[in-house]
């Protein structure tokens, strides 16, 4: 799926910020998307509701390994795809 970075917006955990995408609406969620020549890949999810707990560390260890997340959300979860490192 290509998404296009004009329809991004920002989420914020524990004081980063994260690119982030509501895809509520759409039919499915995929497994690999690309926007703006960078793919990323499907790595993990989180349940809204509670996410804080874990959520922030986890967006701070990818970053860490090199990895640049966007989260997208669907429904109750937030999905995290990354680019490789």
């Amino acid at each position: 799926m290509e998404l296009d970075a004009r329809e991004l917006g920002t989420l914020e955990l524990d004081g980063n910020w994260v690119p982030y995408l509501d895809l509520t609406g759409e039919g499915f969620l995929p497994t690999h998307v690309t926007m703006a020549d960078r793919d990323y890949a499907f790595k993990e999810s989180f349940i809204i509701r509670g996410h804080s707990a874990t959520m922030p560390q986890a967006i701070r260890g990818l970053r860490a390994d090199g990895k640049r997340p966007l989260v997208i959300q669907r429904d109750d979860r937030y999905y995290v795809f990354v680019t490789p490192p």
